[in-house]
């Protein structure tokens, strides 16, 4: 079980090659993703290595990391459970784990992003969220309060982040698909931001179903380039 650090602050680790004699480095990751809307719980699980007796999880503050939760454990995986997130669990965080009186070097970066602390943005397509195979489709995402920021996911993953358009009110980004395939359909969301807080997302869009009509010839054939032989008429002879 987590508890808060009681030895007085972080152990001295760097980026530095290891010696031959320091554990490997651990891994670290969020149970379900490392999207948590605000208010929901997460468990950062740290994997180390056999013969382990400690865990430390820090997060990466302006000058330096800070200490946040130890666990003394001689198993291989410990968890780091967030019972309720706020804005102020977004951010950078590391493990690592002590074995003998050895420490590892900290695992590399998780960022863990909090959404729903703004308003949500809105999410369209034009010409239509209904589109034929082999044609063009924009998905545009809009905001009335203005941010820099946004990012694009398409069912549950992420497409892309980008700066967005300043308009007359608020901000707009858009992100345009040539050539859609039956690849492409499926379900998006944008989220808005500050780039001065790179982990603290507005609330989701409402969903947007992307649907992909037909066929394009190329989709049909699988993906091959070549085209068939065009099939010439056959000529009969007349014998006089």
């Amino acid at each position: 079980m987590g508890e808060g650090l009681t030895d007085g602050g972080s152990p001295d680790t760097d980026s530095s090659p290891s010696l031959p004699d320091t554990p490997p480095r651990p891994s670290l990751r969020a149970e379900k993703g490392s999207l948590v809307p605000m208010g929901r719980s997460v468990t950062l699980r740290c994997r180390g290595e056999q013969g382990a007796d400690k865990y430390h999880l820090e997060k990466k503050e302006e000058y330096g990391t800070n200490p946040i939760m130890e666990v003394k454990s001689d198993e291989i995986e410990v968890k780091f459970p967030i019972p309720s997130v706020t804005w102020h669990n977004a951010g950078t965080y590391y493990c690592l784990y002590k074995r003998s009186s050895l420490w590892s070097q900290r695992s590399d970066p998780l960022h863990l992003v909090v959404t729903g602390l703004y308003k949500p943005p809105s999410l369209s397509a034009l010409p239509s969220p209904e589109v034929a195979s082999g044609h063009n489709v924009t998905l545009q995402c809009q905001s009335q309060p203005w941010y820099d920021m946004y990012a694009l996911y398409k069912d549950g993953a992420e497409i892309t982040q980008g700066q967005v358009q300043a308009l007359d009110s608020g901000c707009q980004a858009t992100y345009h698909i040539s050539a859609v395939t039956s690849a492409h359909g499926g379900t998006y969301r944008c989220y808005t931001f500050h780039s001065s807080s790179p982990q603290e997302w507005s609330v989701p869009s409402e969903p947007l179903v992307l649907r992909v009509t037909g066929k394009g010839f190329e989709e049909a054939r699988g993906g091959s380039q070549s085209r068939p032989e065009p099939q010439l008429p056959r000529v009969s002879q007349q014998v006089s």
